[in-house]
């Protein structure tokens, strides 16, 4: 072969096989010169047929070495067009979405759901409805692992779990507010569905504010929906295994869980607004009454930062010299943010420790403190020496959308019955009444306990004259509750309630929660284990005959 001919081919392949890259086409050109000068010497035709494949494999192998890569994953560049404002948004988000599974005992399957981690260490944001059990598996990207609950809150469709598989920093969510949605705004959803892994979707807010529980918007217009659960309504594709997934907004915040769909309308999905979630995070994880280790600061839930607003007196805070308008900064060497992340961290540390270390600031100044926490003040029980089966009332009549003042107002009737029937203490009174409620129940042992009431309509409960549950309102059965440690003997107890019209509830539950000690002396209690108690009431006796506290433990 001559190697004019040889360099004939050359040309050809440099042509067609590296197209129009010209920088490519100059360095063939060089090595087809080079190339030229070489055979000019040679003189066997083997050796010119070896130069010409290897000189054509040369040219060939890059883009035959892309093709092979192709399937390879890459990240597309952010300066490229295709990374949109909603491709910057799913990228910082998909990472902290986490895919639940719980074992179904009846199928001997897995039943799936949503999560986000909300706090850096491993904490998770989902709806209670899609927790089963208290432990369960967990998918984070690529690797599988176990979780446990570590709050519930049911009757709000809400739960914490925490993973327990992973160390180091999670990326995370942030929580954004839900106060100042607005309709039409561009929304993604990502979640589990149908157990496959995450997946994303996207579209609008629909409405900001959809309430499930009244049959129709002129309906709607007779009542004061203030006291009632809204929910945001969606039109991105939600399906089963969706539930407890993030609805975020276009700052990439977390604006709502994503909890239902209506399967007879199009395009409908709801979430739970991330403001309910806020302000209830505190009552669904409980650390100090759940690891029974006392700090004693609340927090400014919907606060951009981790704002104290109120130091209980006595308590470690309070010795520590924390004041209300102080800032948290961070817990134990981590940074927080929120009241939620406060709360969460705060869980993290005493699960280990009866020692708190924060940092806090105060008018631009940062203050280390560390403070010893103590047993979380129990409910004093007492004991009565004569005991006289159950409760006194006294009731009102009037229209109420809310609890009246009770001072203000003259006694319609007085009485007593042996149990909390709302039938037997109405009697004839069908609609327009409120009732004020006294007696005393008995908590058979100290420990920790969820007391729930259920109310159609308002209702308040306080315990030992202080108010511990406000349920007040105009709105359908609804049940809320709230943990606490109580002491064994008799509590005092006021329920007041008020029935505007329709339909009417009113039910109280104790509920144990069983502790499991261990040998670090953290006392954690189980959602899944409990012990219902029957409420047991009796009138309040008069002040002479009432015995000392059957605990030395502080009053709350």
């Amino acid at each position: 072969m001559s190697a004019f001919r040889l360099l004939r081919r050359s040309i050809f392949v440099k042509r067609y096989c590296v197209g129009c890259d010209h920088g490519g086409s100059r360095v063939v050109g060089n090595i087809g010169r080079l190339l030229l000068l070489i055979l000019t010497d040679l003189r066997r035709e083997k050796l010119m047929r070896l130069f010409s494949i290897v000189f054509c494999a040369s040219l060939i192998w890059p883009t035959f070495s892309q093709s092979v890569l192709a399937d390879e994953p890459t990240r597309l560049d952010p300066r490229s067009p295709r990374w949109s404002p909603l491709v910057d948004v799913i990228d910082k988000v998909e990472p902290a979405v986490v895919g639940l599974f719980l074992r179904d005992e009846k199928s001997g399957g897995f039943n799936s759901g949503s999560g986000t981690i909300i706090e850096s260490s491993g904490y998770v944001l989902t709806n209670d409805h899609v927790l089963s059990s208290d432990t369960g598996y967990a998918v984070l990207g690529k690797v599988a692992g176990k979780f446990e609950v570590v709050g519930r809150m049911p009757e709000k469709d809400m739960a914490i779990v925490r993973l327990l598989h992973v160390k180091g920093h999670l990326p995370i969510v942030p929580l954004g507010r839900s106060n100042d949605v607005h309709n039409g705004e561009a929304v993604v959803v990502a979640g589990n569905p149908g157990g496959r892994g995450i997946t994303i979707t996207s579209g609008i807010v629909s409405s900001k504010k959809t309430y499930l529980d009244m049959p129709n918007a002129l309906i709607a217009t007779n009542y004061n929906l203030l006291a009632r659960d809204d929910y945001l309504r969606f039109d991105a594709a939600s399906n089963r295994g969706n539930s407890g997934g993030p609805l975020v907004n276009m700052e990439g915040k977390i604006i709502g869980i994503v909890s239902r769909v209506n399967p007879e309308e199009q395009n409908a999905g709801f979430a739970i607004p991330i403001d309910r979630v806020r302000k209830l995070i505190v009552r669904i994880v409980e650390p100090e009454l759940r690891h029974d280790r006392w700090v004693g600061v609340s927090l400014n839930p919907l606060a951009e930062a981790a704002v104290v607003a109120a130091v209980e007196e006595g308590s470690p805070a309070a010795e520590a010299g924390i004041l209300a308008g102080d800032v948290i900064e961070m817990v134990a060497g981590t940074r927080v943010r929120n009241a939620a992340q406060y709360t969460l961290a705060l869980d993290r540390v005493l699960r280990e420790s009866e020692e708190v270390e924060l940092l806090a600031s105060r008018r631009g100044s940062a203050i280390p403190v560390s403070m010893q926490t103590i047993p979380v003040p129990r409910l004093k029980g007492v004991e009565v020496e004569t005991l006289e089966p159950g409760l006194d009332y006294r009731m009102y009549l009037g229209k109420f959308k809310k609890l009246p003042e009770f001072e203000t107002m003259e006694v319609e009737r007085t009485g007593q019955v042996d149990s909390l029937n709302l039938e037997e203490i109405q009697g004839d009174q069908r609609d327009d009444f409120a009732l004020s409620i006294n007696a005393m129940f008995r908590v058979p042992e100290e420990g920790l306990y969820r007391f729930q009431i259920t109310s159609d309509d308002g209702s308040r409960v306080f315990l030992h004259d202080k108010l511990f549950l406000d349920h007040d309102g105009n709105h359908p059965p609804m049940t809320v509750s709230r943990l606490v440690r109580a002491g064994a003997g008799l509590h005092p107890i006021r329920i007041d309630y008020f029935e505007g019209g329709g339909a009417q509830t009113l039910t109280a539950a104790l509920t144990r929660l069983d502790v499991a000690g261990d040998d670090d002396g953290d006392d954690s209690a189980s959602e899944t284990i409990q012990t219902p108690i029957e409420l047991q009431f009796f009138r309040v006796p008069a002040e002479d005959s009432v015995s000392k506290p059957t605990s030395d433990a502080v009053s709350e």
